[in-house]
């Protein structure tokens, strides 16, 4: 919970200073090392008992990962528009890296499957420390090559400032019709952020939760352990694999289907995903598992890049510092997901046997709330943009 609220509280703080500097490379740099030094030091220390001394600890390097955190993606950010030239291309960037996000995510995942899988215990425990931070090393290794190879990509001169692009009228509706006018003082940055929100909270919580729904299904249904733990590892796999193809797909899409009409195609897949949880699994039917997972991986990507398009194209005609705008729109995320994780995890029964459908009702009704947001949110954007186009004037 410290390392939510320090990232949440530095992200608009980094947002304003790399807008302010321009300098949005350095400060990649910087946020990179920050990370590289501070996971390390999470994993370095063995844990024996809780001291204070070993509280001071953890509390300063989890600080210092989570700030250099905000850093490195409200800087990483904040470049697409900078060096984008037109829709198509902040598009392209956009699935882009969301591809490579999710290919770290499966990434992470192959490395502590195979780390993990060299040791004959079934148990995880603290005897397992040194293979964890044999986990981090080789993660925050991989980390700095990759960092390395993304500067060597970036060399050249790039704009700091950014320029307003006249482009089509998707575009040019998100364009404020006041330039003079702060953008807090928009409603439209706000409508953008709750549908990112949305499509984060929702992508959070089918992390957090399916593994424990999992779980959860096992205790009540007569399911052997081998074949239960298998699940576990697999279900998540999938739905990573099914937001992978879909992340390509959608660097693919060309024009033929706008963002918003991505968004909300992905929050349908997301309402059927939950609402088919909400209805009850039959039990022992791995296949309909995969279905779900299946669904809440492609409801997830889509709605993930097309809110980050949506950014993007309001960063860009308007011609604001990214750095700012971006940090505004992902604290919304950072705050209200940290609150509604918490609120779940305070909500739960005690003993657990007294809900035992506790975690299947968390997927079906709060994502399936999140998915309901987002399409609030993006009607009310849609209306917002449709009345920017009819006071815009003729010249």
């Amino acid at each position: 919970m410290i390392g939510q609220v320090v990232d949440s509280v530095a992200t608009p703080l980094v947002g304003w200073a790399i807008d302010r500097t321009g300098e949005r490379r350095s400060w990649h740099f910087g946020g990179s090392l920050a990370v590289a030094v501070g996971f390390s030091l999470i994993f370095s220390m063995k844990p024996v008992e809780l001291t204070t001394t070993a509280l001071v600890y953890y509390i300063l390097s989890i600080t210092l990962f989570q700030v250099g955190w905000a850093v490195v993606q409200i800087a990483h950010l904040s470049l697409i528009p900078e060096i984008s030239r037109n829709h198509s291309h902040s598009s392209d960037l956009t699935a882009i890296r969301y591809t490579a996000s999710v290919c770290c995510s499966m990434t992470v995942y192959l490395i502590t499957f195979l780390v993990l899988q060299t040791d004959d215990n079934a148990s995880i425990g603290p005897q397992d420390f040194f293979k964890f931070k044999e986990i981090a090393l080789i993660i925050v290794f991989m980390g700095i090559m990759a960092s390395l190879l993304f500067y060597c990509g970036l060399l050249g001169t790039f704009e700091n400032e950014y320029e307003m692009i006249r482009e089509a009228d998707d575009v040019n509706h998100l364009n404020s019709n006041n330039q003079d006018k702060h953008f807090l003082k928009q409603s439209i940055i706000y409508l953008v952020s709750l549908t990112y929100m949305a499509s984060r909270l929702f992508t959070i919580l089918n992390l957090i939760y399916i593994p424990l729904y999992l779980d959860e299904r096992g205790a009540v249904e007569v399911v052997a352990k081998e074949k239960m733990r298998q699940t576990i590892a697999t279900i998540p796999l999938v739905s990573y694999v099914a937001s992978f193809l879909t992340s390509i797909f959608l660097k693919c899409r060309g024009q033929c289907c706008p963002d918003k009409v991505t968004y909300l195609m992905g929050t349908t897949v997301g309402i059927i995903a939950s609402v088919w949880l909400g209805s009850g699994v039959s039990p022992n039917s791995d296949s309909e598992l995969y279905a779900i997972a299946v669904f809440l991986g492609i409801s997830g990507s889509s709605t993930m890049v097309s809110s980050l398009c949506l950014t993007a194209n309001f960063v860009k005609a308007n011609g604001y510092g990214g750095g700012l705008v971006y940090s505004i729109v992902t604290f919304t995320d950072k705050l209200i997901s940290g609150a509604v994780v918490l609120l779940v995890q305070n909500l739960q029964c005690n003993p657990k046997t007294l809900c035992p459908h506790y975690y299947e009702n968390v997927l079906s009704y709060i994502c399936g709330i999140v998915s309901l947001l987002g399409i609030v949110s993006l009607g009310t954007l849609e209306y917002e943009i449709r009345k920017n186009g009819r006071i815009r004037p003729s010249n």
